[in-house]
């Protein structure tokens, strides 16, 4: 009752304040109504959406504002600095003037989600308030994901799947740049948490499938982070703490230059030590992130990037078990943006990094001073790359897109494993002998990855976009070839149906051959076939509603190493339940449904369905020296057949903002 009363006297505070705006959206020429035009105030977080007889009524505090209206399909529309009384709604009727969206912002690929910063031809799938108060642990936008339709994740990890792949196979960039490793806590269940603050992001485009020629070397999808912008003639520090991090950060910009410089630093280790678990676990992380801008010419601008991460988790038992584990993550790289003609635009990007994984443990047999298992894991992997991405709009028909992405990467690897390993002898008594593993390696290749698209208005209601992608391996001796087809049929202004289909390879990493195993070798590529159809349609109520199926079809899989427990472990190479399998092929399918309604009011809903299926096809199972022949078809380790969520946010004042979320979703097998 008394949260109750909270609420109305909130809500009724807000109502008090009658100054805003109000008015109504509508086509110039035909005078219909706009349901879903976006209203905004420039510099501000302000905004409305018209409800379904285009009419809006946005609150807003006395003084001068500029006014936004946007709307997909409309050239937008702004006012010139006005005044907003303090005591009556000031009206403002908008007529927008249809024009054709070009096509360098028209979204060709089905299974694109847009999230917090504005992405061209999209709809918002999730803001960043929505990303700030959906209720999850440690405030990481990999962990927020993670509640759209067709992505999975686990409440230990914010590693996350996409349609029933595995985890490695989802492309992360943070302004281009692709990120190895971009995980803390690697130890727990591959990754805690993120190393990209979600206080650097300004937006992040979300791809599940059927992504186009410019993404390669990823079979199920493509998570690409845009590092925020600080604001012109504003210097900004701030300083946060969470319930998992502590945090700083200091920005600033001028006419032609800006910086920006954060840090974080984890403090489980220092919680853990209040509570006197520090001698039995200390779990230390840290990233900085720092970036500096500056417009060479009325042409060119240039980027300066630094992002650095490191990890130290130190565990020990009362049994004499103990483990120490170290990783570093470095990545520098220099961006130059390149305007040369107004349809003419070139992006060159030189990275250099360095990764370092470190793993050392002792693990006694039970309460005996017999040893169970030793490791020495030490590797380092350090890369260079030149990547180059052309745009060019030729004419109102043709986008065109190609580019080039060159890498040179070294890796070395040392690793020593000893396990006791027990058996009968022919008398019966129980012998036990020492296992050992040792490789030491040290590697050197390059790749190439070439692509072409075009971009094509076949008619004024359908576009397409053909590409083509090349692939070479030094270390695999893979040469791929990998053609991409999208398209996008317009079947009226609020109604979009959308289809891609194309072929995705995954080289095996340099740095990802799987020593601890035992393997001396590396696989040929693996490969994917994508086939995506969805429609997404904006109802006159404000719902916005997205359907979509696909099928996923895997072959020329490697051999997967798994411990079918399932259960967290630092040294997973070296337990009991730890099995091969030989997979001749993979099949993931499914149909997804999402809703939304956010009309800039009280309330905020979305909900979404996922029936889903995984299926493998498994040759052998290996397990202690033991192959079995399967040749059968079984439930993938992600098959995750019903999911649902459902978030409502209501936020009765700007300052306020209360979400509930809800989920449901059947086991992993």
């Amino acid at each position: 009752m008394k949260l109750l009363t909270l609420l109305l006297f909130v809500f009724g505070a807000a109502q008090a304040h009658a100054g805003g705006i109000r008015g109504s959206v509508r086509d110039a020429t035909s005078g219909l109504a706009l349901p879903g035009a976006v209203i905004a105030i420039v510099d501000t977080t302000l905004g409305t959406v018209a409800d379904a007889e285009g009419h809006y009524t946005l609150a807003m505090p006395p003084g001068h504002w500029v006014v936004e209206v946007s709307y997909i399909g409309y050239a937008p529309w702004a006012t010139a600095a006005m005044m907003v009384p303090t005591d009556s709604a000031r009206t403002v009727d908008v007529a927008l003037h249809p024009r054709a969206i070009p096509l360098r912002e028209m979204t060709i690929t089905p299974g694109r989600f847009a999230i917090m910063g504005d992405v061209s031809g999209a709809r918002q799938t999730l803001s960043e308030a929505e990303i700030q108060s959906i209720p999850q642990f440690g405030e990481d936008i990999f962990r927020a994901v993670a509640r759209l339709p067709g992505v999975a994740g686990s409440d230990f990890s914010a590693r996350f799947t996409v349609r029933g792949g595995e985890q490695e196979e989802v492309l992360v960039r943070v302004d281009g740049v692709e990120l190895f490793d971009p995980f803390h806590l690697k130890d727990i269940e591959g990754g805690a948490l993120s190393i990209v603050d979600v206080a650097l992001i300004e937006g992040v485009e979300l791809l599940t499938g059927g992504y186009p020629a410019e993404y390669g070397d990823r079979l199920s999808g493509v998570f690409d982070v845009q590092t925020r912008t600080p604001e012109p003639g504003r210097t900004h520090a701030a300083l946060g703490l969470s319930m998992m991090n502590a945090r700083a950060l200091v920005e600033g910009a001028s006419e032609r230059s800006s910086w920006l410089i954060s840090a974080r630093r984890g403090y489980l280790d220092l919680v853990l030590g209040l509570m006197g678990e520090d001698e039995n676990i200390r779990p230390q992380y840290g990233d900085i992130f720092a970036k500096f801008s500056h417009r060479l010419d009325d042409r060119h601008q240039l980027q300066a990037s630094l992002l650095h991460s490191r990890d130290d988790f130190d565990l020990s038992e009362d049994d004499g078990d103990n483990s120490n584990t170290a990783y570093f993550n470095t990545y520098a790289w220099l961006t130059l943006q390149s305007t040369l003609s107004p349809t003419l635009l070139a992006r060159t990007t030189l990275t250099g990094g360095r990764i370092t994984h470190n793993r050392a443990g002792l693990a006694f047999f039970g309460d005996t001073p017999e040893v169970d298992f030793s490791v020495r894991d030490e590797r380092s992997f350090d890369f260079g790359s030149l990547r180059q991405d052309w745009r060019l709009e030729g004419n109102e028909a043709h986008y065109l897109k190609w580019g080039f992405d060159l890498r040179r990467q070294d890796v070395a690897y040392d690793y020593l494993s000893e396990q006791r390993l027990y058996f009968r002898d022919n008398d019966g008594a129980v012998q036990s002998r020492l296992d050992t593993t040792d490789v030491a390696r040290a590697l050197q290749h390059n790749t190439i990855g070439l692509y072409a698209a075009d971009r094509i208005r076949l008619a004024a209601p359908i576009t397409a976009e053909f590409g083509l992608r090349y692939d070479a391996a030094g270390h695999t001796d893979d040469h791929l070839l990998s053609p991409r087809l999208n398209v996008a049929y317009q079947l009226g202004p609020q109604t979009w149906v959308r289809g891609g289909w194309g072929r995705f390879y995954q080289t095996q990493g340099i740095d990802q051959l799987e020593v601890a195993d035992g393997e001396r070798a590396f696989h040929k590529a693996e490969l994917a076939q994508h086939t995506v159809l969805g429609i997404e349609h904006l109802f006159a109520n404000s719902v916005h509603l997205r359907l979509e199926a696909y099928h996923k079809d895997l072959s020329s899989l490697r051999s997967e190493y798994r411990n079918w427990l399932n259960e967290i472990e630092i040294f997973p190479e070296l337990q009991q339940d730890r099995i091969r399998l030989e997979l001749a092929g993979a099949r993931s399918r499914g149909v997804e449904f999402y809703l939304k309604r956010d009309t800039g009011g009280l309330f905020t809903w979305w909900a979404s369905y996922a029936l889903a299926q995984v299926r493998e096809d498994v040759s052998t199972v290996a397990a202690n020296g033991v192959v079995v022949e399967l040749n059968d078809r079984i439930p993938g380790r992600f098959d995750q057949r019903h999911t649902f969520y459902f978030d409502a946010n209501f936020r009765p004042d700007p300052r306020w903002r209360l979400n509930i979320a809800w989920q449901y979703r059947t086991g992993w097998p």
